[in-house]
């Protein structure tokens, strides 16, 4: 169970770093058609070329980079192609389930939303692809459902960052900082002894009284502020005094057997397929063939 769910988020993660590698390579080959021979970095009295930098670029992201474009557009074809469309409403429901269940997401400068989204709707067309001939009876999904329910509902929920300090005069002068313009996030940086989260600005995900670990002064806090507001007083804790910042705030609901059917069909049916469970299983439907070819497979 633990292995499926997360297995949208791996995937995520590696989709994003292959797209930010693949613009690189991309937008650097364009250049170098009229300066391969262009020195941009210099050590001592030897320098590194253009041509030089792309070449150890592709050798050591090129077939992974490549491997990631084809399946992206084989996952999009073959969807076309099998008339398999997926409604705003179940990328919805995926995102606020990973946001408030599975507490799995982050934006930053490299991650936002509409990537998250993007990446949702794909992962949801590959199940669809990889499942469409397993049947699975009503009687157990249903049953599923009945025994999993805690995986479709959530309570009310709050994204939060803080900023944990020893004393009081110091949080106050984080407040002072935050009033003046300072990022909350450069704040929880440059302040915070919560290791774990201080690199991060402090980004806690979502939390709410089902999380044992949470100060329940933070959630009684976080009720009275709007998105992006924080604190005007520390919160004082056994840890000391803490700055809390409320990102987001989820409205808890749960979900009905028929919002999620569909869900839990691919859920069951990904389960069966196992290990096998894998995109260059439908390489042949979409006609694929590469630069790298059969001697490099994996």
């Amino acid at each position: 169970m633990k292995s499926r769910t997360l297995w949208p988020i791996i995937i995520g993660a590696i989709f994003v770093n292959c797209i930010v590698i693949a613009y690189v390579l991309t937008k650097s080959q364009t250049a170098s058609t009229s300066s391969a021979q262009e020195v941009i970095a210099n050590i001592g009295k030897s320098g590194i070329t253009r041509e030089e930098w792309l070449s150890e670029m592709e050798d050591r992201f090129g077939k992974a980079t490549l491997e990631d474009m084809i399946n992206e557009r084989v996952v999009n074809q073959l969807a076309e192609k099998n008339n398999i469309k997926i409604s705003d409403d179940e990328i919805d429901r995926e995102f606020l389930l990973i946001k408030a269940v599975y507490n799995s997401f982050y934006e930053d400068e490299h991650t936002t939303e509409k990537e998250w989204r993007e990446q949702i709707k794909h992962n949801i067309l590959l199940e669809e692809l990889l499942t469409k001939d397993i049947v699975i009876p009503e009687s157990e999904l249903k049953s599923f459902y009945q025994k999993n329910k805690d995986l479709y509902k959530f309570d009310d929920s709050y994204r939060l960052k803080h900023i944990v300090v020893k004393d009081k005069d110091e949080a106050e002068q984080v407040l002072k900082e935050l009033k003046g313009g300072s990022s909350f996030e450069a704040a929880a940086a440059e302040h915070s002894t919560d290791r774990y989260t201080a690199p991060y600005g402090g980004d806690l995900g979502f939390v709410n009284e089902q999380n044992e670990n949470i100060p329940a002064e933070y959630l009684q806090a976080a009720k009275h502020l709007k998105e992006n507001e924080w604190v005007d007083e520390p919160i004082q804790t056994s840890q000391g005094y803490s700055v809390i910042q409320l990102k987001e705030k989820l409205n808890g609901r749960s979900f009905t057997y028929s919002e999620v059917k569909n869900q839990i069909r691919r859920q069951i049916a990904m389960d069966q397929i196992g290990d096998k469970a894998s995109v260059k299983t439908l390489w042949k439907d979409a006609n694929v063939s590469w630069f790298y070819g059969d001697k490099n497979k994996d």
